[in-house]
This record gives structure tokens, C-alpha cells and sequence, in this order.
């Protein structure tokens, strides 16, 4: 029979068993080789993937260690690697996170190259200890960044903010090199200029050639961007709700999703580090952007392809497998598990000459970033299955849905030469107004979304606007008579109801209009301030103006004022008065003022404007039998 352990050696076989427990914890003194201890002629082994499933190792012959290379604080251990392919590829994109170990413990990541076309492939080695405390500070994200664009936008700048992310994707870090001490060979201070970072392997499926091709225009000379033309792309993996591979390991490769779908972009490098659930890779950043959410998906090499200017591992991206948190200066890391927040784009095209065609698409999360990459992959589906020269007719209909907002409906019609590219924005002026907005961070959740096609320009000008009276009075009801010509058609006329003020001083502006043309007209005189509250801003959003819809407004002159987003019209004059004189309130002053609004949707374009100017009369008293 076993006896009970007495209460004496309770004590210290716990305290045992916690030294033991912190022994073999990996983020234990022992896991890890300090850069304090790094020598030139140590013999490290490196991990990485150069196809299929296999983890390979190489050698790596330990140089020196450049001291403050990029920064106060950061060096940079420098290794010859040997083995596998790396004698004819260099060191390659692709494999920079691949984790280097002396002695059975981690010193870092391969994430630099020396120079190019080189002869050997001379790696700089990331610290881990630098890698970690990036990684794992806390720090908020940026209000501004340098891919934030103002909506509405166009193609020109949505190509050149995309080929900036691509562009910090392959090059990202663009600081350059001092070097205030070298440990090691004295010839070392002499090869820090030429370091560059090794740069994530893109990926990018489904482009059309016209947009890879002006993709590739916007990026700087000497960057290049591996695309698989659409048709001849696997087809992208939708993440499963649970991912049943093997358990990642360091020295897997690992992708970061900005979109995934019908159309795919992201990029994949190699797990450096493994603690529990959290996951450190690349040795360098990937956008540079702090706290993010991207999707963490698995990533498949198909082989590597050798190049004198840089190598590169050929991959694909799979199932999600969790969510990367962070992109800093020294790497990049996230958590295993459930994916991140996304948008989840539906898109729907009919086209009058083809069948029907269903897209869906997964989006990043990131007030920058979404509007962009949703824009492209819309964009990229409307060349890919329609014409993008010639004039043409695309109706938009759908809706977006913001949590805690509720929807925005989605109902515009645009012709033109520039149809596909200003129906590919119908939906990303308001989604990167909400996600720039000062209040807080608002993203939507989905956004669903139906284009209808004609490679006809089916279009109704504005000529010619009348009442059904000559002598209009104050308050009374009339019919407004708005006549349309066809564009290579005939003319049609469309009546509408319209109120008059029952109060006006001086004549009245009957304004017929269209869609853009109202919203200059907004902007410039009606409601110049700014809305209050992101309430308000969601409020506005929901009244923007479309290209199918006839607008009537009856304007007034006045001597108003706009506060805090409101028009506040015809206002005494010691009201306008006090306003002026105090400071502390934010007014615009109004030179004319809405009485009446009322619209008509109309089943193509409408374009032009027309104004009409009446005095309204008394009405007259009802006669006496």
C-alpha cells in the first residue's frame, strides 16, 4: 500500500517541480543565445521550408555581430549559409524568419541579404530578444498612415497607395545603415550599406492584366511582384471554421492574408519562434504598421526559384490557422486560433451579354487598408469580367452593415467611360469615410453587393424645367415639369409635386438637379461644416446623392448660420449678431437656405442641372358665395 507523502516534503517538491517547470518553459534563460555571447566562428543550424512539407536545415558560419545597425539598440548577427539550394540562390525571399540555432538555442532570424547578385548567401540574423520585446510591447495603432486615402478617389491614386503597400512589403525597411561598432572581422563595418531586408515573398492571384500591369507601374524601379494571371491561379482556399493540419512549427512557412477569396493578396514568410499559442516570424517588418489584425494562414511552398538578383520561394496561401497582432520594426507576430474581424465582400455582376457570375472575398480589417483592397478586389472583377474601355451603364444596388450603426443601402447608377471605376467606389466613399472618421474606429462587417452591366451609355440630360402656373403662391401645391433628353433618343418628361414656403422674403431658386452636382452645391454653400457625431456622419452617408435620382430643392437667400452640422436658415439679426461676437461657437455662415427637398429615382443616369426663379404671390382668399 502506498503511503502518503508526509507534509515535510511537500514544501520542497513543489518548489522542485516549479524550478524544473521554468527549466523547460522556452521562453527560459536556456532557450535562447543572447547577442552578448554570439562569436565570430560559431556553427549555427537553420530551419526552413524549400518544398512540399520538408523542413530542411542549412548551416550557418557566424560572422560577427553588426552593432546598432538600424537603430540605437538593434544589431544584427551576420552568417554565411551553406546547404540545400542556397549555394546557387542566395539567401531568399521567402525564407526570412527561418530560425537560426547555436548549440541547440535560438539566437534569431535569417531576415537580411548582402548586396546583390552575390556570390554567397551572406544572412543578417535578427536577435530574438529583439524580436520579442517588438512584438510583444503594447503600443495603440497610429490615428494616420501613409496608405490613408480621401474618398472619393481614383484608379490613379488607389494604384499608387497599392503599389506603396507593395512596395513596403518587398522593401520594408527604409531606414539607412550606420554601424557605430563591429563585433567581429574589422571589413564587416564595410558590408552594413549593402544589407537590405530580404522582403516577404507576395502573393497575389486572380490580377488582370490590366491592373497587375498598373500595379506594376506603381511601384519604384527595381521592385518586382510575382502574380499567378486569373485562370491560371489555384483556386484560394476558404478557411475552415477549424483547422486540422499538423501543429505549426518553427521553420513552417506562414502567410499574412490582406485578401483572400476570388482574388487573393498577401504575402508568406517563415515561423522564427513558437510560445503556446503565440507565434513570432519574419525577423523584419511587413508593413510596418503596429498593432494590426490580418488574418494568419498556412502556407504551402511549391518550390524555389533561382535568380542572380533575388530568390524567391514560390508559395501559397491556406486555411486561416489565427490572427497576426502585430507589425514592427522586428518581425511580425499573432496568435493561433479563430481568425480575425473581417469584411466579407459578396459581389454579383450581370452583365447584359453573359451569365450571372457570384465573388466573395475576404477583407483586412484596418481603417487604411480595407477601403483599398475591397476597391481592388471590386475593381479587378468588373475588368476581369467586363470591358474596361468603351462607354457603358453599371446600376450598383446592396448594403453595408456596421455593427452598432445598423446598414447602409447601396442604390447609384453611373455611364460613361468611367463607369467601372466609379461603380467599383460606390461602396468605398462612405466604408473609408466611417473608417477615417475622428470619433472611433468604425469597419463594416459585410457588404453586399449587385452590378448590373450594359455596354450602353443609357443616359437622361436635364433641358428644360416649368411650373403648371405662372402665378405660384405662398404654400401652395403645384406640379413641377422636369423634360429629359435620351442620350441618341427622345425627350420625356417627368412630373413632380412640389410644396412652396408658406413664408418666403424675396424669390424663390427652383433647383433641378443631379447627383454630383447637388453634393458640390452642399459642400460648397449648404452644409459646409463637418458632422458632430459619428451618428450624425452615418446620418449623412445615408443621404448621399445618386446618379439615378432627379433632385428638386427650393432655395432661398438668407442670413444663416450652420452649426455643428445643421443649417439654421433666416435667423434674426441679433442672433447673427451674438454668433459673430462669441468665438467659442464654430458657425459657417449660410448664403441660402433649403425649403423644400424632394428627389425621384429614375432607371438610368441623370445628368445636368436647371434652375428656375419664381415670386410667390399671397394666395388668394377663398371667395364668398
Amino acid at each position: 500500500m502506498t503511503q502518503p507523502l508526509s507534509n515535510r516534503w511537500v514544501g520542497p517538491l513543489a518548489v522542485l517541480s516549479l524550478a524544473l517547470v521554468t527549466l523547460v518553459t522556452p521562453r527560459a534563460q536556456s532557450a535562447f543565445l543572447p547577442v552578448s555571447e554570439i562569436r565570430p566562428g560559431m556553427v549555427g543550424v537553420g530551419r526552413t521550408v524549400y518544398g512540399g512539407d520538408q523542413l530542411d536545415e542549412f548551416r550557418a558560419n557566424i560572422l560577427g555581430v553588426l552593432k546598432n545597425v538600424l537603430a540605437p539598440g538593434r544589431d544584427l548577427i551576420l552568417a554565411r549559409l551553406e546547404g540545400g539550394p542556397l549555394a546557387t540562390t542566395g539567401v531568399i525571399e521567402g525564407m526570412s524568419g527561418s530560425p537560426v540555432y547555436v548549440d541547440g538555442r535560438l539566437i534569431g532570424a535569417v531576415s537580411y541579404s548582402l548586396g546583390a547578385f552575390s556570390r554567397e548567401a551572406i544572412a543578417g540574423i535578427t536577435p530574438i530578444a529583439e524580436m520579442l520585446s517588438a512584438i510583444d510591447g503594447q503600443a495603440p495603432r497610429s490615428a494616420v498612415s501613409e496608405f490613408d486615402l480621401t474618398w472619393p478617389t481614383t484608379p490613379d491614386q488607389v494604384f499608387a497607395a497599392l503599389g506603396l503597400v507593395v512596395e513596403r512589403a518587398l522593401v520594408p525597411v527604409r531606414s539607412s545603415f550606420r554601424v557605430s561598432d563591429v563585433v567581429g572581422a574589422p571589413s564587416l563595418a564595410d558590408w552594413a550599406p549593402r544589407l537590405r531586408p530580404i522582403g516577404a515573398a507576395m502573393v497575389a492571384s486572380g490580377l488582370a492584366p490590366d491592373l497587375d500591369s498598373s500595379l506594376r507601374r506603381a511601384l519604384p524601379v527595381g521592385a518586382t511582384l510575382h502574380t499567378r494571371a486569373p485562370g491560371l491561379a489555384e483556386a484560394p482556399p476558404q478557411a475552415p471554421t477549424t483547422d486540422t493540419g499538423p501543429p505549426l512549427r518553427p521553420g513552417d512557412p506562414v502567410g499574412i492574408s490582406l485578401m483572400r477569396g476570388d482574388m487573393e493578396m498577401g504575402a508568406t514568410g517563415t515561423v522564427t519562434y513558437i510560445d503556446g499559442q503565440h507565434v513570432y516570424a519574419f525577423g523584419h517588418p511587413f508593413l510596418n504598421i503596429g498593432p494590426t489584425s490580418m488574418a494568419m494562414t498556412r502556407a504551402h511552398v511549391l518550390t524555389v526559384l533561382p535568380s542572380l538578383d533575388s530568390s524567391m520561394k514560390i508559395a501559397s496561401m491556406g486555411s486561416v490557422i489565427g490572427r497576426m497582432t502585430q507589425d514592427r520594426s522586428t518581425g511580425v507576430g499573432g496568435v493561433l486560433g479563430s481568425g480575425p474581424d473581417e469584411l466579407g465582400v459578396s459581389l454579383t455582376i450581370e452583365s447584359s451579354r453573359a451569365e450571372t457570375r457570384h465573388l466573395r472575398f475576404h477583407v483586412l480589417h484596418d481603417q487604411s487598408l480595407t477601403p483599398l483592397f475591397a476597391y481592388v478586389a471590386i475593381l479587378n472583377s468588373l475588368i476581369t469580367h467586363e470591358r474596361q474601355t468603351g462607354a457603358s451603364t453599371i446600376t450598383a444596388q446592396g448594403s453595408i452593415s456596421f455593427d452598432g450603426l445598423g446598414s447602409l443601402t447601396i442604390d447609384d447608377a453611373f455611364a460613361g467611360e468611367q463607369a467601372v471605376s466609379l461603380a467599383a467606389a460606390t461602396a468605398m466613399n462612405p466604408i473609408g469615410a466611417l473608417a477615417a472618421n475622428e470619433f472611433r474606429p468604425t469597419l463594416p462587417r459585410e457588404l453586399d453587393l449587385t452590378l448590373q452591366v450594359s455596354e450602353n451609355e443609357d443616359v437622361e440630360t436635364i433641358e428644360r424645367v416649368w411650373l403648371d402656373t405662372t402665378r405660384p403662391t405662398l404654400g401652395g401645391s403645384h406640379i413641377l415639369h422636369v423634360m429629359l433628353r435620351r442620350f441618341r433618343g427622345g425627350t420625356n418628361v417627368v412630373s413632380i409635386p412640389v410644396t412652396m414656403p408658406a413664408q418666403a422674403t424675396g424669390p424663390v431658386t427652383v433647383l433641378v438637379t443631379d447627383g454630383p452636382t447637388l453634393t458640390a452645391l452642399e459642400q460648397r454653400e449648404l452644409r459646409p461644416d463637418p458632422p458632430p457625431s459619428l451618428e450624425a456622419l452615418f446620418e449623412r452617408l445615408q443621404e448621399t446623392h445618386a446618379g439615378n435620382r432627379l433632385y428638386v430643392r427650393l432655395l432661398t437667400s438668407t442670413s444663416g448660420k450652420a452649426i455643428a452640422g445643421e443649417s439654421l436658415p433666416s435667423l434674426p439679426g441679433s442672433v447673427l449678431a451674438a454668433l459673430n461676437a462669441d468665438g467659442s461657437v464654430a458657425a459657417s455662415s449660410l448664403s441660402r437656405a433649403v425649403v423644400g427637398a424632394w428627389n425621384r429615382r429614375l432607371p438610368r443616369v441623370v445628368r445636368g442641372s436647371r434652375e428656375l426663379t419664381v415670386t410667390l404671390r399671397p394666395a388668394s382668399p377663398p371667395s364668398r358665395p
